[in-house]
């Protein structure tokens, strides 16, 4: 048995120069071809944690997910998700609530989104690169904000991106070879986004256009190790 792990930082750099130190990730590539990613990510204001493991299949659709939020040093509640054939099963327990259920449709090419930024390149990962048009991206939120500041059941958002092509792309963790991706999000925002590798790295992403414009998110560290087990 054998498995790679990518354990690293993404750092912000906010349009006056202000840096901080946002998400932690670990990235898990498993044995059966599956992938498992878990976030830690930390609001710039300090006040808002997302605790979140997602797993996706060797074909990227999503297989299940679970986010905690914590506000002002307070738990909010916790959201679990599975997707089983065509359908999303969601479970929300609201700190110190009752648990309550539903279930949505999962087409297809759906991902399903917790808000890490790391995600935000999985979210290229059923779109073509064999041409360099729009294409649609759906996907089903726990929260239809910008920094996710709240989990429920969510909605479906949609927006459209295009392969930009391919570049060799220098950051603090290194440089690697990406495909770049031109996305224009439900949040009224257009993104720039690279990815690197048969894992989709995150590597470098910036807000072109929109609230926040020339804010940066890059890749700050990295290690990578394999593992293998008799």
């Amino acid at each position: 048995m054998s498995f790679e792990t990518y354990i690293g930082r993404i750092d912000l750099t906010e349009p006056d120069g202000t840096k901080f130190d946002y998400e932690r990730f670990i990235l898990t590539a498993n044995p059966d071809g599956t992938r498992t990613l878990r976030t830690l990510t930390r609001s710039p204001k300090g006040d808002l944690l997302r605790d979140v493991n997602q797993m996706v299949a060797a074909n990227w659709r999503p297989i299940e997910a679970m986010g905690r939020l914590f506000f002002k040093n307070q738990a909010q509640g916790t959201v679990l998700r599975r997707v089983v054939g065509d359908k999303l099963q969601s479970y929300v327990w609201p700190q110190g609530g009752t648990v309550d259920y539903a279930e949505f449709d999962a087409p297809p090419n759906m991902n399903v989104g917790f808000h890490p930024i790391f995600h935000d390149a999985w979210k290229m990962c059923f779109l073509s690169t064999a041409h360099h048009e729009f294409q649609p991206i759906l996907g089903h939120t726990v929260s239809n904000s910008w920094n996710g500041s709240s989990l429920g059941h969510g909605l479906k958002v949609t927006g459209s991106a295009k392969f930009a092509g391919t570049e060799k792309v220098t950051v603090p963790a290194g440089t690697f070879e990406c495909e770049k991706f031109v996305w224009n999000t439900s949040f009224k925002k257009v993104l720039h986004v690279w990815r690197s590798g048969p894992h989709q790295l995150f590597v470098k992403l910036l807000v072109a256009e929109g609230d926040k414009e020339g804010s940066v998110y890059d890749l700050a560290a990295l290690e990578t190790q394999k593992v293998v087990w008799p």
